[in-house]
This record gives C-alpha cells, sequence and structure tokens, in this order.
C-alpha cells in the first residue's frame, strides 16, 4: 500500500485523507474489517450497482434511476449491446452515432424507441424487435447503411418521421394494420426498397414518404385519401399505379421524376375532383394522361411533338450502289 504524503493530504490506494486521524482511522479499517464487507464508491461492484452522472451503468449501458430506460453507452465505439429486462424505453439518441454497433438485443417489454436513438449505427445490418413494441419516434434508424431487413411487430402504431431515412441496404417492409400514416420522409433514399406492403387501414401518405424507393409498383388500400407532395418523387423503378377511389387529394410532384412510369388506372368513382398534371411532371405517362370524366385535369400543357427531319432520298446515280444501309429516320 503506497502512502503518499500530497500537500496537506495522505493518499493510501487513491483515497485522500486530509488528517492524520482520518488516515489513521482508514487503516484500522482496512487491518480489522473483513474485505468482503467493505465497498466505497471509488472501488468495484456489481456491474448492477454501478452509478454514473447520469445514472445505473449495465454492461456499458447507462439506464435511468429506476432501471426502466436506456439513456446511452459509455463507450460509443461498442460492436454488441444486450438491452436487460425490466427496461420499457430507449431514449431519443440512446445509441446515436454508434457507428460499429453491428447488434443489439432488445427484450420484451420494451413500448417506445425514441427519437434518433439508432441514427448513424452504420454497421447495424438486422434488429429483431420485440412484440410489447408500440412508438418508434422520429429518426429512429436514420442513416443506418447497411440495415436490409426489419419486422414490424403486430402491435405497432407509431412511427415518426424520418424514421428510415436514408437506409440504403433496406429491401422489403410490412407495415402493421395499427399504422394509419406514414409520416414524412419515413423511407426516403432507401435506394433497394423493392417491396412495401401498406396497411389496410392507412388513410395519409405524408409528403417525401418514399422517395428515391426501388419498388416497381406500389398497391394503395381502399381506406386511402391522401397522397402528400413529391412522396414518391424520383423512384426510378415504379413503373404502374391504381389510384383508388378513396382518395380525395394528391399532393404537387407526387410521382414526378419517375422514369418509367407509363401507366396510371383510376377509378370511375373517384373522390378526386380535379388533378393538378404537375404531380406527374418528368414521368412518361404525363404525355398520356386519361382520366375518368369525374376528373378534371389542370394545368396541363401538352408536350410538343417531336418533329422527325425528312427522310433523305439517295440520287439516282447512286441507286444500288451504296455499302451501308441509309438509316430511314434520324432523331433529333
Amino acid at each position: 500500500m503506497p502512502l503518499i504524503r500530497a500537500k496537506k493530504a495522505y493518499i493510501l490506494d487513491g483515497m485522500k485523507c486530509k488528517t492524520k486521524i482520518a488516515f489513521f482511522a482508514y487503516m484500522a479499517l482496512l487491518l480489522f474489517t473483513p474485505a468482503a464487507t467493505i465497498s466505497f464508491a471509488t472501488g468495484e461492484g456489481s456491474a448492477a450497482d454501478k452509478k454514473s452522472p447520469a445514472g445505473l451503468i449495465h454492461a456499458n449501458l447507462i439506464l435511468s434511476e429506476d432501471g426502466k430506460t436506456v439513456t446511452g453507452t459509455v463507450d460509443k465505439g461498442i460492436a454488441t449491446a444486450e438491452i436487460p429486462e425490466g427496461v420499457t424505453a430507449i431514449a431519443p439518441k440512446a445509441f446515436f452515432h454508434c457507428e460499429n454497433l453491428r447488434s443489439i438485443v432488445i427484450p420484451e417489454g420494451v413500448v417506445t424507441i425514441g427519437s434518433w436513438a439508432f441514427s448513424h449505427c452504420r454497421a447495424l445490418s438486422e434488429v429483431a424487435l420485440p412484440k410489447s413494441l408500440s412508438r418508434i419516434e422520429a429518426g429512429a434508424f436514420s442513416w443506418c447503411d447497411k440495415l436490409f431487413f426489419i419486422e414490424f411487430p403486430a402491435k405497432l402504431n407509431y412511427i415518426g418521421a424520418n424514421a428510415f431515412y436514408s437506409c440504403a441496404s433496406l429491401k422489403s417492409v410490412t407495415l402493421p394494420k395499427g399504422i394509419t400514416k406514414i409520416r414524412n420522409a419515413t423511407f426516403y433514399g432507401c435506394l433497394k426498397l423493392e417491396q412495401v406492403a401498406l396497411p389496410q387501414a392507412l388513410t395519409e401518405i405524408e409528403e417525401n414518404a418514399f422517395v428515391n424507393c426501388a419498388f416497381k409498383t406500389i398497391d394503395f388500400p381502399p381506406t386511402l385519401v391522401q397522397i402528400g407532395k413529391s412522396s414518391f418523387y424520383h423512384c426510378p423503378n415504379l413503373e404502374k399505379l391504381s389510384i383508388p377511389a378513396s382518395v380525395a387529394e394528391i399532393g404537387a410532384k407526387a410521382f414526378a421524376h419517375c422514369p418509367l412510369l407509363s401507366k396510371v388506372e383510376w377509378s370511375n368513382h373517384s373522390w378526386l375532383k380535379e388533378v393538378d398534371a404537375d404531380i406527374f411532371s418528368k414521368s412518361p405517362v404525363y404525355k398520356k394522361l386519361s382520366l375518368p370524366d369525374s376528373i378534371s385535369l389542370v394545368n396541363y400543357n401538352a408536350p410538343e411533338e417531336e418533329e422527325l427531319p425528312q427522310e433523305e432520298p439517295v440520287p439516282p446515280e447512286l441507286m444500288g450502289e451504296q455499302e451501308e444501309e441509309v438509316p430511314s429516320k434520324k432523331k433529333k
């Protein structure tokens, strides 16, 4: 036990004693008390008993004082994490920018995943959500570049805006029946999202919800009322759509810049009264919009027909002598 005489204090094994009396009292405690019964704030204890200024410490996780919320991590470089039983919530930004996190075990009993909780966990590839989960808040899994699969539990009834923003590896999602609204930019930039199953109770898709996704078609439920601004902007593989009769509003540029979109089907009993041609701008279907008589088309500027050059006749003196085929028409 090294004893160091510091200025106005004695230090023994990391303990500072300001007077000789305190020092000798501490020495007596060490000599005559069994080691197993001694516990100091600076000593080692069980993981569950440790405390930090932010709360309890459990296996590199910081918990709230009551042990029911994961509020953060001791080490942002962790590769795996297991949330203990008894936790009911993951706090906002709890694992924010844990870029090495590959896997996370979330136990039954967790009800809420807070906003931006796993945002920028760029190594996270798969998450098993508990059946108890009912809310995923805004941005919770945004920029999880390697997340390719996630299965939503039946109890889930809320997904916040930007929740899966730029999850570039995500391939398919099936939304549970409790989801009635897809919020702003929820799946924005999910470049490999090829399959989306929408719930039958869905009433609204907010703006930018599926920008730049990879599906070829999407089936809208008969309950859908509103399709927001730019909600399917630049979906490069989208080929066809069927707009249900229930839809009463479609926002500006909802299906703009979809280079393969050539077919849109409409119901003869649609709630829509008018359609702004702008929703299909820069998509092939814009050139051949066909609507039921009950729907008016507004702000439509018919595209000018491209004039093809006249076929150039072959001079009589060259008839039968040309070696290369002369193209019949040339495009500008």
